[in-house]
């Protein structure tokens, strides 16, 4: 800079801060998404080459047929129809494969794709219509044919209150959408007059110039996409923290879709567990306090999980999840999940398995015990779940660890009877699924026939549910002027249909003598409801006061033990109580009786038979379990049935006969590769025959004919001589 002295000095400072503030400026403006637009045809070609993607968390992402004939009837009349706002990236996000039965293509490699972040609907809804496509929307029978959008010829385009667009065929002179957009002239001189056809090349012309707004960002990650999506659609749709995560961690490559796989694990819970209505929350939750550095779950926490770190765990703790449900379902024995209070309750639980593979064991046992009746009790979930999570994540280290967690933080509502009798049912509320549960364990049986009462996740949504019942009816009370009637205390868990066919508006005195006189084993049947005596519980002088008082205390007592560390039922062989509420497989068989016809009233030699034939099959396998003394149902039966048809009437008796059928049927020389044993489950013996695998060809010996029989599913299938001969020499190589 030349000064007053003729000299030439440095630049002060302040004479170049213009100029660094400009050089900022275009640097921001340049980061800055511009503006841009795109002609109908381009936009089709860009569909139909896989450029334009819509990422899978967008959703109801086509138009009605009615809304799509408005939107093109704006473009027509030259209307803005808003602006499509695209990411370009390098990325692959999981996206949309098909705008209902309509198969979209693949991404082409190697270029940037643009997702739509903004206008789903609109690009969707001109694509169908620019094709006039037939589209079955996913979960609905209906099609939609986008073909029979029509352009009125005789419509007043200059009328804005004319809707030259529609989608029904007018009775006036007309052309379907897409025959417009795709015809040639040639193929319009037959059934057009020129004055026709001008129209339809003019209105062609106006639809392929019409130029859509768009905005490109080009910020590559992936956050910045979501934020934009995020604050775009606050107003609309918003993103669930899971479809979020579902798309961060999508990954082509590893096959790795968390939503996809999800779903998977839903369907997968529904047929084996019923534990199909816990929501992605829990898996969240999980990865998070597992993942973090300071085990937290807040959904800033999730939001910064590492992908590859995710990806790594998922089988993991998909496991320890599985796990925590077959602990709910064998040790718990809560059936379903809709009876957890909460499902957040899963993932403590699942982190406990995630870190310890085995069963818990000693004295853990009883502290998860506590905290599952602990949390269950307090209304612990009800808010802040995941800052709660975080805390008692403490208390599972410490049960890991063999220590018993304080809980001085953590209210039980549970002081005296009167609190369970002053509860009112509510099938939300957490505090009356917790008395649930501890019911469910006692699996009540049915006051008809003993069966075990089958509970069902969709009955138990509402309150007016066929499995609740209210012992004391509702209507019965009512015209009694008696209050309190819906107390939880006053809830059984009862087969779908015994309140509509049997009990209705009854007094329990005369439903449960009704029951007496056609079930001999009602006395035993009523205790697995926790009513513990029909004389003493005021059932034969319908007295509800007196019902309310015993059961409330029945009741109370069984939580307070398991709180107080007191509860001795814990003693049950787990992995047997697993093994009775899983489905029959190729693994495992339950038979009912070893020789007594339970319809015949009678022995029956035939069932001795197929005793020893699924013995024969489980040598002949890989192996299984045969348990003697449970039904289809899961219903513990026990031994009494059979034991009581033998000469030596005991469980020595018993093993003897059996041993007997064996040799009978299979021969002497296999013994080697069973164990027999038997357990005492709900006080009732059962037998376990622990089946290895023969090291040689097994054959069963009936009517003087032998038979090769293998396990296939859950079932004993015989094998003819040719199929035999085949899979000996592949399973005894």
């Amino acid at each position: 800079m030349m000064m007053s002295d003729g000299k030439s000095h440095p630049p002060h400072i302040t004479d170049t801060l213009p100029t660094i503030k400009k050089i900022k400026e275009e640097h921001r403006m340049n980061k800055q998404p511009k503006p841009d637009s795109k002609k109908y045809t381009d936009l089709i070609s860009e569909i139909q080459k896989g450029q334009i993607k819509i990422p899978k968390f967008q959703r109801d992402f086509v138009w009605s047929i009615e809304k799509t004939a408005k939107l093109l009837d704006s473009i027509l009349k030259g209307y803005p129809i808003g602006t499509f706002i695209l990411w370009e990236t390098n990325e692959r996000l999981n996206d949309i494969k098909n705008i209902g039965n309509l198969v979209l293509p693949p991404v082409p490699d190697d270029i940037k794709v643009q997702y739509v972040l903004d206008g789903q609907q609109r690009i969707t809804s001109l694509y169908a219509a620019f094709l006039g496509a037939s589209i079955q929307k996913e979960g609905e029978k209906k099609i939609t044919n986008y073909s029979s959008i029509y352009v009125d010829l005789e419509g007043d385009i200059d009328n804005n209150d004319e809707q030259i667009i529609v989608s029904e065929m007018p009775e006036t002179k007309n052309i379907s959408l897409k025959d417009l957009l795709n015809s040639k002239y040639s193929d319009l001189r037959e059934n057009f007059s020129n004055d026709d056809i001008d129209k339809i090349q003019e209105y062609k012309e106006t639809f392929t110039s019409y130029d859509f707004s768009t905005v490109v960002l080009r910020k590559e990650d992936i956050d910045s996409a979501i934020e934009v999506f995020t604050r775009i659609n606050t107003g609309g749709q918003t993103l669930t923290l899971f479809e979020i995560m579902s798309a961060k961690t999508y990954d082509e490559e590893q096959n790795f879709d968390m939503q996809d796989r999800f779903q998977k694990l839903l369907k997968e819970l529904e047929n084996s567990s019923k534990y199909n209505t816990i929501s992605s929350t829990v898996i969240l939750n999980v990865l998070g306090l597992i993942l973090s550095k300071n085990k937290e779950c807040k959904r800033k926490v999730v939001l910064q999980l590492n992908k590859q770190r995710i990806i790594d765990v998922w089988d993991d703790v998909i496991s320890a999840l599985k796990d925590s449900i077959d602990y709910f379902r064998s040790v718990y024995r809560i059936p379903v999940s809709a009876l957890l209070p909460y499902d957040a309750l899963l993932v403590p639980f699942s982190y406990f398995f995630y870190h310890q593979k085995e069963n818990p064991k000693g004295n853990q046992i009883k502290y998860l015990e506590e905290f599952f009746w602990r949390l269950s009790l307090s209304y612990r979930y009800s808010s802040s779940t995941e800052s709660k999570l975080a805390q008692d994540i403490k208390r599972i280290d410490q049960i890991l660890n063999g220590e018993r967690p304080n809980y001085d933080d953590i209210k039980v509502s549970l002081n005296t009877p009167k609190d369970l009798i002053d509860t009112g049912f509510s099938a939300g509320s957490s505090y009356c699924k917790a008395v649930l549960c501890l019911l469910a364990y006692y699996e009540p049986k049915d006051f008809q026939n003993n069966g075990k009462v089958i509970l069902d996740n969709s009955w138990l949504k509402m309150a007016n549910s066929r499995n609740y019942h209210h012992f004391f009816p509702k209507s019965y009370l009512k015209k009694r002027g008696i209050s309190n009637e819906n107390s939880i205390v006053n809830i059984t868990l009862v087969g779908a249909d015994l309140n509509k066919r049997k009990i209705r508006a009854k007094a329990p005195s005369i439903y449960i003598q009704d029951f007496m006189d056609e079930n001999d084993g009602l006395q035993k049947s009523i205790k697995s409801h926790l009513i513990n005596s029909i004389d003493d519980f005021g059932i034969h002088s319908d007295d509800y006061a007196v019902f309310l008082d015993k059961r409330s205390t029945a009741i109370f007592n069984a939580l307070r033990n398991r709180i107080d560390l007191k509860n001795d039922d814990l003693n049950v062989d787990t992995e047997l109580k697993k093994l009775i509420i899983r489905d029959e497989d190729e693994k495992l068989e339950m038979k009912s009786t070893l020789r007594y016809d339970l319809r015949e009233g009678k022995v029956n030699k035939k069932l001795e038979y197929v005793i020893a034939k699924t013995i024969s099959a489980f040598l002949n396998s890989e192996g299984g379990v045969l348990i003697i003394g449970v039904d289809d149902s899961k219903n513990v039966l026990g031994l009494d049935k059979d034991i009581d048809t033998l000469s030596k009437k005991d469980i020595d008796g018993f093993e003897l006969h059996l041993r007997n059928i064996i040799k009978k049927h299979l021969g002497s020389s296999f013994e080697k590769y069973l164990k027999v044993t038997f357990p005492s489950i709900d006080e009732m013996t059962i037998c376990k025959i622990q089946v290895l695998q023969s090291g040689k060809p097994v054959f069963a010996t009936h009517e003087g004919k032998d038979s090769f029989y293998v396990r296939i599913g859950n079932s004993s299938i015989p094998k003819n001589r040719e199929e035999q001969s085949e899979y000996i020499k592949l399973h005894w190589k």
